[in-house]
């Protein structure tokens, strides 16, 4: 669902993706370990909590997880996850690394993300014997940086089909991949939740904002990585002056649409956090 201003967002929309989330880690098995959250959840976890004043993030409405892939004739585990997800409630959507449910009369999809030389990028990588698992995931070149560089949080939430109250392990990209992916996907569709997801994390990263948060990207396992080195190239193009695409579609997301003074604000804001943050992870 490409919804493309704050207004459309609440935070329970977050709530009902976390318990997903939640529910579907909680069937899986050792599968938890070859899972890694990214996409627009993340800042809900990376971020944590706000101080006062500061707006929570307005959350997601989808789950994107990239998934470590299993060796290429282990197709009874890709099967055993197939099996995992419908028993979590799922079922394949309009793609097999699509997989969704309703959640409180909402649809709620989780979505299966790959980096592999199998495929061409943005293609569905199957296993070759797929007759009988139904699952997929789309090849995303930089998505294995997420499995190289992640952090850990504990996560408690209420299981779906009244299934109570339930706290399992979540892998969540770090701050670098996760940049990394939300910049590459900015510049592939041009969504301005993409631009808004970047620059709130980055202002609100714990410890000290953009500086911390270009810090932490300095000290990444994945920093000298050659996609790496292109996508910091490519965010600090996007977002070297308040006329690029960057800062106004932060600006377009969260301004009202006549309020002129608003706007410019935002797309300072934004310039002046990613300076930050490529500054202190040693890209300028």
């Amino acid at each position: 669902m490409n919804l493309q201003h704050r207004e459309e967002f609440n935070p329970a929309m977050a709530l009902r993706c976390e318990r997903a989330l939640v529910t579907f880690l909680g069937e899986i098995g050792l599968w938890r370990k070859r899972v890694v959250l990214v996409g627009g959840l993340v800042p809900r976890y990376l971020v944590g909590s706000v101080p006062l004043g500061v707006s929570p993030h307005v959350g997601t409405t989808d789950v994107d997880l990239v998934i470590r892939l299993a060796v290429e004739q282990d197709f009874e585990t890709y099967k055993t996850l197939a099996t995992n997800l419908r028993d979590s409630g799922f079922a394949p959507d309009r793609d097999s690394y699509q997989w969704s449910r309703l959640v409180d009369g909402a649809k709620v999809i989780l979505e299966f993300l790959c980096d592999t030389d199998q495929v061409e990028a943005g293609k569905i990588h199957t296993t070759r014997q797929q007759t009988g698992s139904g699952f997929g995931a789309v090849n995303i070149p930089g998505a294995q940086l997420a499995a190289r560089d992640f952090a850990e949080f504990e996560v408690e939430a209420e299981r779906l089909d009244g299934g109570g109250m339930s706290k399992v392990t979540i892998q969540v990209a770090g701050i670098l991949p996760f940049v990394v992916l939300k910049i590459r996907a900015f510049q592939e569709r041009h969504y301005d939740k993409d631009s808004y997801d970047l620059i709130y994390t980055l202002l609100n990263y714990p410890n000290g904002g953009p500086v911390a948060a270009g810090r932490a990207a300095a000290a990444s396992p994945t920093r000298r990585d050659e996609l790496v080195l292109k996508s910091l190239d490519v965010l600090g193009q996007r977002f070297i002056d308040v006329a690029q695409d960057g800062p106004t579609a932060y600006a377009n997301f969260l301004a009202d649409r006549d309020d002129t003074e608003g706007r410019a604000r935002r797309c300072n804001e934004a310039v002046a956090a990613v300076d930050l943050f490529l500054t202190n992870a040693g890209a300028r």
